[in-house]
């Protein structure tokens, strides 16, 4: 399973994972709102989407490589995400994940 999937797949996954709580080479599911977004080059010039998903414990980069946008990733938007952890720039990030866009849990 790559890229997005129904809310239904990821809860069969791991148990969701506070981000304040994820730790480098685990693989993790996380939920949370979208902070930030932008567009950022890779090596190689390749474009990538990076949207910082924050849950109340902390904050987490989800890098998209060769995208420039996804339609219903937005600033404020929650999402559900699942994927190795690694670092980029310093910070933990999760590249290329399985991901579901949810409702807005309030």
């Amino acid at each position: 399973m790559s890229g997005a999937s129904t809310l239904g797949e990821l809860e069969r996954a791991s148990d969701l994972t506070a981000i304040g709580d994820t730790r480098w080479r685990k693989r993790v599911r996380v939920r949370g709102r979208v902070r930030a977004l932008r567009v950022q080059p890779w090596e190689g010039g390749i474009a990538t989407l990076e949207a910082t998903l924050v849950d109340g414990t902390g904050g987490i980069t989800v890098i998209f490589m060769g995208r420039r946008k996804i339609a219903g990733v937005r600033l404020g938007a929650w999402m559900e995400v699942e994927g190795m952890v690694l670092e980029s720039r310093g910070k933990l990030a999760i590249m290329n994940p399985e991901y579901v866009l949810i409702p807005d849990p309030a």
